[in-house]
């Protein structure tokens, strides 16, 4: 897998990011943990924890 440097930082991540906005709130604790597990395995090491995307939807 390709990754690119992270700003001017010697951080590398995946060019690909996991958003996060979904756990304890559409995925449960194990769905959550699953995902994660495998999005790790995977390669992958970015995650998005924003939690503005959602205000459209209530609660």
């Amino acid at each position: 897998m390709q990754k690119r440097r992270l700003g001017r930082t010697d951080l590398s991540i995946a060019s690909l990011v996991l958003g996060g906005n979904v756990f304890g709130w559409t995925a449960d604790e194990k769905t959550s943990f699953d995902l994660l597990d495998r999005f790790a395995e995977a390669g992958f090491n970015a995650i998005d924890t924003a939690d503005a995307y959602s205000r459209w939807a209530p609660g």
